[in-house]
C-alpha cells in the first residue's frame, strides 16, 4: 500500500483525526509534502530514457508502406530534443502487438448504449480537463512522434505557445489582452464573412498546411453540421492562444474567465504601481495568473480526482531537494490516459433546455446569449459521465480510434506492465480487473484469448474496476498523480529563487494567496448583473449548490 495509501486509508477511517491534523499548520504542511513525494516516487524520475524518437530525420517523409518502428535504445537526440514525446516504458515486442485483437472489436468496448452518470463529478470537470490538458498534451499532427508542447502549465490557452502569438493577442496598452464587448469576451478572430481579421492573420493556427487547410480549419472540421451552420459559427470565433480555443462553449468560457482575470490584475497593478509600463504590467499579471492556475489545479481539480478526506495543497518548498525535480517532458502514456471521453455528457442543460453536443461545440453565439456565468453554473449542475468502458459518446468514436491506433503504432506495453512500473498491485485475472462485472470479464477474456497479461494499457486503464464514489480507476489515478504533481512542482515560477515579490509584486502575492477556488475566480470576474448566477464546482451536489 505504501505511505500514500496508508495515509489516505487513515483519512477515510478517521476523518476526525485528519481534520485535527489539517488544523495544525506545520503538521499539515509536513504530511502534504510526504504524501505528494510518495505519490511522485511511484514513477521513474526524469529524464525518462525512452522517447518516440526514431532515426528518421524531422521533416523527412515516412515511406508510404513502411511503418514507423519504435526504437528500444537510448540516444542523445531522444534525451535532449523535447519535440519528441517521452515514454515511461520502452516499446513492446512486435509479437505482442501482432496478437492483439482487431481494433474495431476493442473499440466496441467503449460504445455508450445508455449514459451512465457519475455520482461524484459535474460536467464542469469534463470541460476543464479538456481545457487544461489541451495546453500541454499536444501531438504534432504532421509527425505524431513529436509534440507541439511547451511541456509547462503556462496558460497558453490565452497567451499562446510563443512570444509572437502573445504579441498578437496583446493590446500594447496597460498590459491588457485584447477583448470584445467591453472586455466581457475574448477578441473576435473573424469578420462577418468568417474571414480572419487582419490583426490576427499571424496566429500560427491560421497558417496554411500542405493540404491548403489551416490548423483551425482541421479542428473546426470535426464539427458534424451543415456547411452553412459551420460558416456561421466560424464567423463568431474568438482569437485565443490555441487552435482549439473555441471547441466548446465551456472551454471558451473558462478561457474568458482567465482573460478577464488577467486584465483585472493589470488594473490592480496599474493602480498600485502607476510608473510601470505595459510590458511590466503584462508579464507580472501573467506570472500571477499562471501560479493561481497551478494552485487551483491542486486545491480543486486534483483533490476532486483523488476523493480523499486529506486535502492536498501546493507545497513547493521541498520539491527542489528531490530526485524527480527535473525538466518537464510530456510522455505518451500521460497523453493517452487522458482520453476521458466517457466524462462527456450527451447534453448540456441550460435554463431547462437540453443542448446536444453538436450545438455546444464551436458555438460562441450560444455562449454570448446565455453568458459565461450561466453556462459554467449549468455545467456545474450537470453530471459528467462515469469514467470507464461502455460510456463513450458516438461523436468521439473517431478520437478513441485514433488514440488506440496510435498506442499500437508506438507499441505501448500492456496494462499489467504499467502496474509493475508504477508500483501498483498487479491484477491476476479478468475477474480481478473487472471487479465482479462478470459480463465485462468474459468479454475481455474472449478479446485477449484468456491472457490477462495481453490487455492493452488503454483498455486496462478504463476497464479496471472502481467504486462509484471514486472518480478514477486505480492505475489511472496513480499515473495522473505522478505526472501532475511532478509537472506542477517543477514549474519555474515555483522555484525558490523565482517565487518572490519581484516576480509577482506584493499585491500579486496577496492575490495568489487569497484565491482558493475557481468559484472565487468566476465570482470576482462576473459580468455586471450576473453575480447571483455564479456557481462553479467540479463536485456534483444533489441540490446543485
Amino acid at each position: 500500500m505504501g505511505f500514500s495509501g496508508g495515509l489516505i486509508g487513515l483519512a477515510r477511517r478517521a476523518p476526525w483525526l485528519v481534520e485535527k491534523i489539517q488544523s495544525i499548520g506545520w503538521l499539515n504542511s509536513l504530511l502534504n509534502e510526504a504524501l505528494i513525494d510518495s505519490l511522485i516516487d511511484k514513477g521513474e524520475a526524469r529524464p525518462l530514457p525512452f522517447t518516440l524518437w526514431t532515426p528518421r530525420p524531422v521533416g523527412q517523409a515516412q515511406p508510404a508502406k513502411t511503418p514507423e518502428i519504435p526504437v528500444d535504445y537510448i540516444s542523445w537526440t531522444s534525451l535532449v530534443d523535447r519535440r519528441f514525446t517521452a515514454r515511461h516504458l520502452p516499446p513492446a515486442d512486435q509479437a505482442y502487438v501482432d496478437r492483439l485483437p482487431r481494433l474495431d472489436d476493442v473499440l466496441a468496448l467503449y460504445k455508450r448504449k445508455a449514459f451512465t452518470p457519475s455520482k461524484t463529478t459535474s460536467a464542469l470537470l469534463c470541460f476543464f480537463a479538456q481545457w487544461f490538458t489541451d495546453s500541454v498534451l499536444r501531438t504534432n499532427i504532421v509527425d505524431r512522434r513529436m509534440n507541439t508542447s511547451n511541456h509547462e502549465i503556462d496558460l497558453c490557452q490565452i497567451y499562446g505557445l510563443d512570444a509572437e502569438t502573445t504579441a498578437i493577442l496583446r493590446t500594447g496598452k496597460g498590459g491588457l489582452l485584447k477583448t470584445s464587448q467591453k472586455g466581457l469576451y475574448p477578441a473576435r478572430l473573424t469578420d462577418a464573412d468568417a474571414k480572419p481579421l487582419r490583426q490576427f492573420r499571424g496566429l500560427p493556427y491560421l497558417a496554411k498546411l500542405k493540404d491548403g487547410q489551416t490548423l483551425e480549419d482541421e479542428v473546426l472540421g470535426t464539427l458534424n453540421v451543415s456547411t452553412a451552420v459551420k460558416l456561421k459559427r466560424k464567423a463568431r470565433l474568438y482569437a485565443t492562444g490555441l487552435e482549439r480555443g473555441n471547441s466548446t462553449v465551456i472551454y471558451a468560457a473558462i478561457s474568458t474567465i482567465f482573460i478577464r482575470e488577467h486584465n483585472r490584475i493589470c488594473g490592480e497593478l496599474a493602480r498600485v504601481y502607476p510608473a510601470w509600463d505595459d510590458h511590466r504590467l503584462f508579464h507580472t499579471a501573467r506570472n500571477i495568473n499562471i501560479v493561481m492556475l497551478l494552485c487551483l489545479v491542486i486545491n480543486e481539480y486534483i483533490n476532486h480526482l483523488a476523493q480523499s478526506p486529506f486535502r492536498l495543497s501546493l507545497e513547493r518548498h521541498f520539491a527542489e531537494r528531490k530526485s524527480w525535480y527535473r525538466t518537464n517532458r510530456i510522455a505518451i502514456e500521460f497523453d493517452l490516459l487522458y482520453r476521458w471521453h466517457s466524462l462527456t455528457p450527451n447534453v448540456l442543460s441550460v435554463g431547462g433546455v437540453e443542448i446536444p453536443g453538436n450545438d455546444y461545440r464551436f458555438n460562441n453565439e450560444l455562449l454570448e446569449r446565455h453568458g459565461v456565468e450561466k453556462l459554467i453554473a449549468a455545467a456545474s449542475r450537470e453530471p459528467a459521465g462515469r469514467i470507464g468502458v461502455r460510456n463513450n459518446p458516438d461523436f468521439l468514436a473517431q478520437a478513441e480510434w485514433n488514440a488506440q491506433a496510435f498506442a499500437r503504432a508506438q507499441r505501448v506495453r500492456s496494462f499489467t506492465e504499467y502496474q509493475v512500473c508504477f508500483h501498483d498491485d498487479v491484477v491476476k485475472s479478468f475477474d480481478d480487473l473487472a471487479g465482479g462485472d462478470v459480463a465485462l470479464a468474459a468479454e475481455l477474456s474472449k478479446l485477449y484469448g484468456g491472457r490477462i497479461e495481453d490487455v492493452e494499457l488503454l483498455v486496462g486503464l478504463f476497464a479496471q474496476h472502481h467504486d462509484d464514489d471514486e472518480v478514477l480507476p486505480g492505475l489511472m489515478q496513480t499515473m495522473v498523480a505522478v505526472d501532475a504533481f511532478s509537472q506542477i512542482l517543477t514549474n519555474p515560477l515555483l522555484a525558490t529563487n523565482i517565487y518572490c515579490e519581484r516576480a509577482f509584486s506584493a499585491i500579486g502575492e496577496d492575490i495568489i494567496n487569497s484565491t482558493k477556488s475557481f468559484q472565487q475566480l468566476v465570482a470576482r470576474n462576473a459580468a455586471p448583473g450576473t453575480e447571483a448566477e455564479v456557481y462553479a464546482s467540479f463536485a456534483l451536489h444533489p441540490a446543485g449548490s
